[in-house]
C-alpha cells in the first residue's frame, strides 16, 4: 500500500471538460495535458477525457509515446517539436503532430526523408514573443509546407502572452492574430487555435475553430469568476510516527521550531522529494478529521512534522492525512499552497513527483 498518494476526482474533471466545452461553443477541444497533465497525472487525465476532446496536446515525443502506449487511437500533438532526425521520423512514424514556430526548422523538416507525413501547426508570433513566425514568415513557412511531399498542414495558432491579467494587450494579439488568418487563403479543415484557459473564459474569437485548455481542465484557473470549475486534485499521506516533547525541545532540521509548550508531532512521509515545496516550513497545515493541524520546522526530503496536540486521543499510526484538498468542513487549495510558497499556482501541482500514485475517485 502506497503511503503517499494523489487523488483524482473524476466528476470534478468531467464537470471541467463540460464548462469549458459549453464556454467554447462548439469549437474543437484540443486537451493540454503536458507535462503529466500539470502533475495530476497524464494516462489517468487522458482516459477520462477521451471520449470528450479532439486531442491532446502533451509536451514532448517521450510524453506523446507514454500517453500513445495507453490510449492507441488518441490524436496526439507535441507542443515542443523534436530536433534530432531520428526523433522527427519516430515523431511521423507515431502519427503525432507537431507545434512548428521557426522557419529555419520548418525548411529542415521539408528536406528529411520521412516514411511518413508529419502534420504541422504552424505558430505565429502575435506578442509573446517566445517563438512563432511574422505574417511574411508565415506566407514562406506555408509554400515550404505546401511543396513538401511528407509534410501537412493541420492547424495555424498563436499564445496570449498577458490573460488574464492583461486584457487590453490581448485584445491586441487577438487582432494581429485575426488579420493574418484573414489574409491567409487556408484549407478549410485547418485547425485555428489562440484561446488558452483564459482566452475561452474571456475572449472568444470569431476566427478560431478550435481551443487549447489548460488549467481549467484541473479547475484552477485564477479568473474562474463563476465557481463552476472545480480542483480535482487531493494529495494524501498516512501518520507514520506520533510522539511526545516538552517544552523547548526544537523539531526537524536545525531546530528552526521550538516548542512553546509540552506537545505531541506526528510525522508523515512526505516532503521536497515528492514534490511538496521545501519553503512551506511553518506556513501551511495538514487536515486530520476536519481540522487544521500546523506543519512544524523544516520540510524534510521525505517527512513532514506536524502539530498533533489537540487530536492526540484519536489519531494514530496509519491514518490518512491531507495535504491538499478537502476534509470535513475544512479545505486546503493549491492557491493557499502558492500564496504561501510565493509562487504561481501551475508550480505547486507540476512539481509534484510522477512517483506518487495517482488514483481516480
Amino acid at each position: 500500500m502506497a503511503l503517499n498518494w494523489i487523488e483524482i476526482s473524476k466528476e470534478a474533471l468531467l464537470n471541467n471538460i463540460k464548462v469549458i466545452k459549453e464556454k467554447a461553443k462548439g469549437k474543437k477541444i484540443l486537451a493540454v495535458v503536458k507535462s503529466n497533465a500539470y502533475g495530476h497525472g497524464l494516462i489517468e487525465v487522458s482516459r477520462i477525457l477521451q471520449d470528450s476532446v479532439h486531442a491532446f496536446v502533451v509536451a514532448d515525443l517521450e510524453e506523446g509515446l507514454e500517453l500513445k502506449n495507453q490510449l492507441k487511437d488518441a490524436k496526439i500533438i507535441l507542443s515542443l517539436p523534436p530536433l534530432t532526425e531520428k526523433e522527427i521520423k519516430e515523431t511521423a512514424e507515431s502519427g503525432f503532430s507537431i507545434f512548428a514556430g521557426n522557419l529555419e526548422y520548418i525548411s529542415d523538416l521539408a528536406k528529411m526523408k520521412l516514411g511518413k507525413t508529419l502534420s504541422v501547426h504552424v505558430e505565429i508570433n502575435t506578442g509573446m514573443n517566445r517563438s512563432g513566425l511574422s505574417p511574411e514568415g508565415l506566407a514562406k513557412a506555408l509554400e515550404i509546407i505546401q511543396n513538401a511531399p511528407h509534410l501537412s498542414l493541420e492547424g495555424i495558432f498563436s499564445h496570449y502572452a498577458t490573460l488574464p491579467e492583461n486584457i487590453n494587450f490581448a485584445k491586441t494579439q487577438a487582432e494581429r492574430f485575426r488579420k493574418v488568418i484573414k489574409s491567409t487563403n487556408l484549407p478549410s479543415d485547418t485547425l485555428i487555435h489562440m484561446e488558452n484557459s483564459s482566452g475561452i473564459l474571456k475572449l472568444l474569437l470569431d476566427i478560431t475553430n478550435s481551443v487549447r485548455p489548460g488549467i481549467s481542465i484541473y479547475g484552477l484557473i485564477s479568473s474562474n469568476s463563476d465557481n463552476k470549475l472545480q480542483p480535482i486534485l487531493s494529495l494524501k499521506s498516512t501518520v507514520i510516527d506520533i510522539i511526545r516533547i516538552h517544552k523547548g525541545e526544537g523539531v526537524s532540521y536545525d531546530h528552526l521550531f521550538k516548542a512553546p509548550r509540552d506537545m505531541w508531532v506526528a510525522t508523515i512521509p512526505l516532503g521536497y522529494g515528492n514534490g511538496y515545496m521545501w519553503n512551506l516550513k511553518g506556513k501551511a497545515d495538514v487536515l486530520f478529521k476536519g481540522q487544521r493541524l500546523p506543519i512544524l520546522g523544516k520540510v524534510c526530503m521525505n517527512h513532514i512534522i506536524f502539530d498533533a496536540t489537540k487530536v492526540v486521543g484519536y489519531i494514530k499510526v496509519g491514518d490518512v492525512v491531507t495535504l491538499i484538498g478537502k476534509d470535513g468542513g475544512e479545505e486546503i487549495t493549491v492557491a493557499e499552497l502558492a500564496e504561501k510558497s510565493k509562487t504561481i499556482n501551475y508550480e505547486i501541482v507540476t512539481k509534484l513527483s510522477p512517483k506518487l500514485k495517482r488514483v481516480v475517485v
